[in-house]
Order: structure tokens, then C-alpha cells, then sequence
């Protein structure tokens, strides 16, 4: 994650700090190089939106509970956690990976602002079935490393294409630096071997089916 780079988000203290924080985060600070088209996906007759929320209908004649929205992210007392990861799970974004063979697969994932691509996933007890996502508005090569990460993780690295470009597996709590050989526009973490279980692989689709917000644009 560039969490610093813990998401892992997807940074700089003084100088000497600064360096050493850069490439830290669970998804490295921010990134300058060539400016790169991004595409982003939005089902057709719908409204993008970072949180999609569910609609439902209730029964007139059948009283229902409301289910407790499902929070697996669960933070340690004494380390800074983003602030998305209260975020439920069905209200979060949605990145979708299709595959060569033409499988699609969906993972819900938190959309941190880049102040808090330091922090990324760090700081957490458990992850659950969710990842967060680092995006730039240019192609990057920000490494990310697993401090105060306490589960490992799975990157992918995504051009402006919207195709992998690496996927690297990174182990909990390791303070070696990681980074793709390639640039990239967005990193999404994932659940350790969650690439893997679902066959995605470097060359696949990996979309972003919502609007990036604005603060991460500029």
C-alpha cells in the first residue's frame, strides 16, 4: 500500500522526512510525470457517484428490521486510520476487473482524499472484502511499503488505459519500499491474494465505476 505506502492513497515531514515518507505511504505521496487519458466507467442510465447508494423497497405488510450496515474495518486504538474506513460496505465505490477470457469481477473499495495516502489501509485490525484505491492525475511511479499494515496485501497497478500494468503482493508490516517497474495512473489494494483467487492478471481491465471526485483531479 503507499501507506506510506500505510493504503497503503492509494506524506512529507521536513526534508530528510519527506523523502522517506514519499515513499512510504500505503500508496506513495503524489506524483508528477506525463499526463495520461484515464477512463472511467458509469452504468449506462445511472448517476456516477463515489458512495453509490442502495435503493430497496419495503413491504407494506411484512415489517422488516433495517440490517446494520457491515463495517469490517476495524481500527486499532493508538495509529492513525483513514478516515473512509467507517464506510460501509455496500455505500463504497466499486472498481470492476474484466479479465482476457472476458470474466468480470467487482471489488468495493474506499476512495481516501490524498492527504491520506500516507495512511492508506495501516492502522486496522482486519480489512474484510474492500480495498481503497490511489489515484493521479499523472502517470506515477510511487512506491508503496506495509508499516503499521497488520494483514498482507495484494496492488494492482492500473495505466491511463485502465489496464494492469503489475500486480505486486506486499507482506504485513514490512518496511521494504515497493514499486512497479511501469507508471501507472491508480493503484487499488485488495485483500492478499484476492488477484490471484479471481484470475485477474497484468494486461487485464481494471475500471473505475464512478467519478473521481474533484479534490483528487487537481
Amino acid at each position: 500500500m503507499e501507506r506510506r505506502p500505510r493504503r497503503r492513497r492509494l506524506v512529507p515531514l521536513a526534508a530528510v522526512v519527506s523523502a522517506f515518507v514519499a515513499v512510504a505511504a500505503v500508496v506513495a505521496c503524489g506524483g508528477d510525470d506525463l499526463v495520461a487519458p484515464i477512463r472511467t466507467a458509469t452504468p449506462a442510465g445511472s448517476t456516477a457517484s463515489v458512495s453509490p447508494t442502495p435503493t430497496g423497497e419495503a413491504t407494506a405488510t411484512t415489517p422488516s428490521a433495517t440490517p446494520t450496515p457491515r463495517v469490517v474495518a476495524t481500527a486499532s486504538t493508538d495509529e492513525p486510520v483513514a478516515s473512509t474506513a467507517t464506510i460501509p460496505d455496500e455505500l463504497l465505490a466499486r472498481a470492476v476487473f474484466t479479465t482476457q477470457a472476458g470474466e468480470t469481477y467487482e471489488l468495493r473499495i474506499e476512495v481516501p482524499p490524498r492527504e491520506e495516502y500516507s495512511i492508506g489501509l495501516s492502522g486496522r485490525l482486519e480489512l474484510g472484502e474492500r480495498g481503497m484505491l490511489f489515484w493521479y492525475p499523472d502517470v506515477v511511479q510511487q512506491s508503496f511499503w506495509m508499516k503499521d499494515t497488520h494483514y498482507d496485501l495484494s496492488i494492482a497497478f492500473v495505466d491511463g488505459d485502465a489496464r494492469i500494468v503489475a500486480i505486486l503482493d506486499l507482506e504485513r508490516e514490512s518496511l521494504e519500499t515497493r514499486r512497479p517497474e511501469a507508471g501507472y495512473r491508480y493503484a487499488i489494494e485488495a485483500p492478499a491474494g484476492w488477484y490471484a483467487e479471481h484470475g485477474i492478471e497484468v494486461g487485464d481491465a481494471a475500471v473505475l465505476d464512478f467519478e473521481i471526485p474533484a479534490g483528487l483531479r487537481d
